[in-house]
């Protein structure tokens, strides 16, 4: 799976999604030597070194079933979706 990942400092990082869990991620990034691990806190996710991040996942339609990381994307985009509003 595809995914884009957001840094607050302004940088969007392409990569691969290797690993997933409830609370964590793990990417081989585009451009980057070493995998990125993502680990969620509440409803925010950090990269290993604290920064705060968001991403964006690309996604085939080819998938039929729906797997646990689909309702942690789920998730967090209703999470971002009622931040922008309030």
């Amino acid at each position: 799976m595809y995914i884009l990942i957001r840094f607050s400092v302004g940088i969007i990082v392409e990569g691969v999604v290797l690993a997933s869990g409830p609370n964590s991620l793990r990417v081989a990034a585009a451009g980057m030597p070493d995998t990125i691990e993502l680990n969620r806190s509440g409803e925010q996710w950090f990269s290993a070194t604290g920064q705060p991040v968001e991403f964006d996942f690309l996604m085939s339609n080819a998938q039929p079933a729906e797997s646990s990381l689909d309702s942690t994307i789920t998730r967090a985009a209703d999470a971002r979706s009622k931040a922008a509003f309030q």
